[in-house]
């Protein structure tokens, strides 16, 4: 037995400082040294599972023909004697069937099946924890297990649990870590959406206004916030379609977490898929990292899709998808996601002609258009202008250190009956422009130039965006970046204007006045 005593020492010393990735390895080996020592035919190594109940075999040897596959669940077959084990007992069965008792069906049937003549089961305890147990079989000839065999038994054992005890913390550890590199890669997105979001945000965030046209949106959006049915809000660019998406988010039980907003019309049609679903690394080329989509990082909050109109026909039917099912998968990866989102969309595209004309996925039209809020332009609500008129006066005194008492009844009646077509954007605009260039107490503002069209004129919105950003155009001699550019002035990105001039058929040429 010294020498059996020998080999344990050199088993043991294996498992010194083994990295817990080994441990299956040397387990395997330290269990065929073992068999050939002891001239046994088997020894199979089970690991209880998640549930604390169910005992898998996950390792083992044999010299002669192995009658269950590696994963099989030990309870069915043999179920009192994993009862005994799990209690800790030793379950020591030299001469079969004869030792087994009478009320053990299923060992019987088992033993005779397979033909085992003589078995050991020693239990691998930690704490007084069971993670496992360690079964010894012989097929060929009896066994005398002798008490001093069973005690060496019990000391691979206990080798065995030390390192199987390292490996199922080094598992957990590393499924912590994982968990808490999602978590921080989410935090990471959010928080750097939320930089974005105070860099490119308004300062005007309030409602403005008591005509009946503004109460009724009002009215509407209270009525809906509580809820988490999709919002589709419609109305002219201007309007403030974001500031009343943000209300909505506000005023819901999602108010607690940030909303997150894509603009569908400035991410280029081949990045949109990657801005709404993520995607792993190497998923394509230039993806270095792995990548968080908005709908991720907006899982339990609300995610506002401004412009939907400008949306790509094949990724309408991948967004109908995420809306219906609530899942998607990253590119790159097969492995769906579910997410828990309440969806507000935004346009001042007509989608029912879109529709129409083949443009946007009837299907997708009326899972968004749940609940359409028609924003009204500033022109069906021109009570409001003054009280927007000294809220702008308000802010802009602040930044440019201007002190503003006074505007002229003949000047803000000029305002009150231009028709607006850029709306509240184009207002604030015009109010920044009188400020820049006023020096007294009294404001001068005046409503663009050359713009004097008949606001009962039955004009298309599309007609009214072009001649408004062909109007600005021709005031910048056709810049579009930069300081004082066309875009800046528009609060458009310089891409969206690009787009937004070749979907309006106006060229650079168009505006350079002549």
């Amino acid at each position: 037995m010294m020498v059996f005593e020998r080999l344990l020492y050199e088993i043991s010393s294996k498992f010194v400082n083994l990295p817990a990735s080994e441990v299956d390895q040397e387990i395997n080996d330290a269990i065929r040294q073992v068999v050939e020592f002891l001239g046994i035919d088997q020894s199979v190594f089970g690991e209880f599972k998640d549930d604390g109940n169910s005992l898998q075999i996950s390792h083992g040897f044999t010299a002669h023909i192995w009658p269950e596959t590696p994963g099989i669940i030990l309870n069915s077959i043999v179920p009192n004697i994993i009862q005994r084990l799990k209690r800790g007992e030793v379950v020591n069965l030299s001469k079969l069937p004869a030792d087994i008792p009478e009320d053990w069906k299923e060992e019987r049937e088992y033993a005779e099946r397979v033909g085992l003549k003589s078995c050991v089961g020693i239990s691998l305890k930690i704490g007084g924890s069971v993670l496992g147990v360690i079964i010894f079989e012989s097929y060929r000839k009896y066994q005398n297990w002798t008490e001093q065999s069973i005690q060496h038994m019990r000391l691979l054992a206990q080798i065995f649990a030390s390192a199987l005890e390292r490996k199922q913390t080094d598992i957990k550890l590393r499924k912590a870590f994982k968990k808490i590199h999602e978590l921080s890669e989410h935090l990471k997105a959010e928080n750097r959406y939320l930089r974005e979001t105070i860099i490119s945000q308004t300062r005007y965030e309030n409602v403005i206004g008591k005509s009946q046209a503004i109460r009724q949106v009002l009215g509407k959006i209270e009525q809906v916030a509580g809820t988490d049915s999709t919002v589709l809000l419609l109305g002219e660019t201007g309007t403030g379609k974001t500031m009343f998406a943000q209300l909505v988010h506000m005023l819901s039980k999602r108010k607690k977490k940030t909303m997150i907003k894509v603009n569908c019309a400035a991410v280029p049609g081949n990045l949109l898929e990657s801005e709404f679903f993520g995607h792993e690394k190497g998923a394509f080329t230039g993806a270095a990292a792995r990548k968080i989509g908005r709908f991720e990082i907006a899982n339990g909050s609300t995610l506002f899709l401004d412009e939907i109109g400008e949306l790509p026909l094949d990724l309408q039917a991948k967004l109908l998808r995420v809306l219906d099912d609530g899942e998607f998968e990253r590119l790159g990866s097969a492995y769906p996601i579910k997410v828990d989102v309440r969806i507000i969309a935004a346009t001042n595209r007509d989608l029912f002609k879109m529709v129409h004309e083949g443009r946007f996925r009837s299907d997708l039209f009326y899972r968004l258009n749940v609940y359409p809020v028609h924003v009204p332009p500033l022109r069906a609500r021109n009570e409001d202008i003054p009280d927007m008129v000294w809220a702008f006066v308000k802010e802009f005194s602040k930044s440019m250190d201007r002190s503003i008492k006074h505007i002229s009844e003949k000047d803000m009646e000029a305002v009150i009956n231009y028709h607006w077509p850029g709306n509240i954007r184009e207002l604030k605009n015009v109010v920044e422009n009188a400020m820049i260039s006023n020096q007294g107490e009294t404001l001068h503002i005046q409503p663009p130039e050359n713009t004097q069209i008949d606001a009962r004129k039955a004009l298309s919105f599309e007609d009214a965006e072009r001649d408004h950003i062909i109007t600005v155009l021709k005031k910048t001699g056709g810049r579009i970046k930069g300081i004082g550019g066309a875009a800046e002035i528009l609060m458009l990105k310089p891409s969206t204007l690009y787009s937004k001039m070749k979907r309006l058929g106006i060229s650079p040429d168009m505006t350079i006045e002549s």
